[in-house]
């Protein structure tokens, strides 16, 4: 069998002998005209078709014969056509559909074998697959036999695979011995204002739960519910924010969770450097690995733990690393928790088979529409798109987020160019770059473009309120998402949103009334919902920004979202 590089020279050998006979001046005859007959004296010879790349790709992952002994494992591969990256995957094993994968993943490695294909370094896919979520019969151990299909923007079809592995899970029972469970402190009271709260979030990125957290804190202190410390499992910008507003911080770096040993020694580390803050409860923000350990230490402290979960992921694939006794602790802090906030019904049901339902809870986080109204009031939006390079005759949209695979940036930008001569009057503009490989990716498809012209990426920012002013349409490409924070904000600056149908989005719009959906991780119904929206009157758009506005201020308030934790928090503790 040949190998990629081999099939990628013989198809430039190919293209380069088509070059030539075209350089002769000689043009293939098409099948839909009527060729006339050359002279019967000098017979000119019909040239052959002009040779196209063909579809090619491969599943990189799981390897064949693979022995899958964990609880969740990576569908990962390539696939191109010669209209460009594949628009939709899907993965299956025998007869059961796995689901859609993740599209637009950089890979140069294909890219240098395989120049001729467009969108090959942007073809990567993935798809992760719980075990958990198998149907009963693939779980029993015996031979399984995986296999893609691929669509192009052209109607192709390619079928990868198959590969076949197997499942040598270990039993789940019973969990290796772990070390005494560290011992409470019991409940101290604080004096002054508002509980002593522990808060542990992931990160103090710009990231929109760590917004949602900023908008909390400021809440509840306003409300006197509450006297934070924050702990945070890595550094970021809100540092300084939070201390500003007269709130200590403590960065305790990730907590091993590979080993049980270090692991808790680590937390108990952690719990002799909280144990003198007398604190009253513990506030986690996200269930991630790098804010969980929180829930460890509130136990040791012998205080309730609120614990607000953002992630639209199964337990299993969010703790799906870890070490069988890490996880158990991790499943038993949860279960023990006081409460679970979630803000979108779609996300708590993940979780509620870990803790009892009645602790279980759905509230769609609220937004300060305080600095959105005062951003709008007087806001011109010519002046704002000078300074940003846009042309004011533009139709604008705007995707705002941290360009991450999972919110299909890449994606975005093919469906975009497929539609942009439909609409020469759009625009599109992405904020939220940063310094990492998909944001290079990204950034080299639009300098490579032929719409790159309009088309423009723009580096993460604390200010990102005039793009929400600036934008004629909003679009929300996740494949992965609870109830983002920049939906919500763009609503309440009346920007008409599209968005794709994950997890909580469809909780939140209703088609064709509040905004625009679509099926997640397919670009050809991407395209065509932006065809759709950018086709819509003007009447229309700002009818459907209007009712997204109230919305939010019936649904979002900042105002009745604290109220409802603070009612939580005296519970917990009482």
């Amino acid at each position: 069998m040949r190998t990629p590089r081999e099939r990628a020279s013989g198809v430039r050998w190919r293209i380069r002998a088509t070059r030539r006979l075209w350089s002769r001046g000689v043009t293939p005859q098409m099948p839909f005209l009527e060729p006339t007959p050359p002279p019967a004296a000098e017979p000119e010879p019909t040239p052959p078709e002009p040779q196209q790349p063909e579809a090619h790709g491969s599943i990189d992952g799981p390897p064949p014969e693979a022995r899958i002994a964990a609880g969740d494992f990576t569908i990962f591969g390539w696939a191109a056509f010669p209209s460009g990256p594949a628009t939709r995957i899907e993965a299956w094993i025998g007869e059961a559909r796995l689901g859609r994968a993740r599209l637009g993943l950089p890979r140069p490695d294909v890219a240098e074998a395989w120049s001729d294909l467009p969108g090959a370094g942007i073809s990567g896919f993935e798809l992760v697959v719980e075990v958990e979520s198998l149907p009963g019969p693939l779980r029993e151990g015996g031979p399984l036999s995986l296999r893609m299909v691929a669509s192009g923007a052209g109607g192709e079809r390619l079928e990868l695979g198959p590969v076949a592995f197997s499942l040598a899970l270990p039993p789940r029972e019973p969990v290796p011995e772990e070390p005494p469970r560290l011992r409470g402190v019991g409940r101290r009271e604080g004096g002054g204002r508002g509980r002593r709260a522990l808060v542990v979030t992931h990160l103090l990125n710009l990231g929109g739960a760590q917004l949602y957290l900023m908008d909390l804190l400021g809440e509840l202190r306003r409300r006197e519910t509450i006297r934070p410390t924050v702990a945070s499992g890595a550094d970021g910008p809100l540092r300084g924010e939070l201390e500003s507003m007269g709130i200590p911080v403590h960065i305790w770096g990730a907590t091993p969770m590979d080993d049980l040993v270090p692991h808790v020694r680590r937390v108990e580390e952690l719990v002799e450097w909280a144990r003198p803050g007398g604190f009253e409860l513990a506030l986690i923000n996200t269930a991630t690995t790098l804010a969980s350990p929180g829930a460890e230490v509130a136990g040791a402290l012998g205080v309730p733990a609120l614990w607000t979960i953002h992630e639209s992921v199964p337990p299993g694939i969010v703790w799906g690393r870890l070490s069988p006794a890490v996880a158990a602790r991790t499943r038993r802090a949860l279960g023990e928790a006081a409460f679970a906030v979630f803000e979108a019904e779609a996300t708590r049901r993940l979780y509620e088979p870990l803790l009892d339902s009645r602790r279980c809870l759905t509230l769609p986080y609220g937004l300060d529409l305080g600095p959105i109204d005062r951003a709008r009031a007087g806001f011109d939006a010519a002046a704002a798109r000078r300074r940003a390079g846009i042309p004011a005759d533009a139709r604008l949209v705007v995707c705002v987020g941290t360009v991450e695979p999972r919110k299909a940036q890449i994606p975005l930008a093919v469906a975009f160019e497929a539609i942009a001569e439909r609409h020469p009057d759009a625009h599109l503009a992405f904020v939220g770059a940063g310094d990492d490989a998909y944001s290079d990716a990204l950034a080299d498809h639009l300098g490579k473009s032929r719409r790159a012209g309009r088309m423009k990426l723009v580096a993460t920012t604390r200010d990102v309120q005039p793009w929400y002013g600036m934008a004629d349409l909003f679009v929300c490409a996740s494949d992965l998402e609870s109830l983002p924070r920049t939906v919500l904000e763009a609503m309440a600056w009346e920007t008409p949103v599209l968005a794709t149908e994950a997890f909580g989005l469809p909780e939140l719009i209703t088609d064709g009334e509040t905004g625009w959906l679509c099926e997640p991780l397919d670009v050809s119904r991407l395209a065509a919902a932006l065809d759709r929206a950018l086709g819509a009157p003007a009447e229309r758009r700002g009818a459907i920004g209007a009712a997204a506005r109230a919305l939010v201020e019936r649904r979002h308030s900042l105002p009745r979202y604290g109220e409802a934790v603070s009612g939580l928090i005296e519970q917990a503790v009482g």
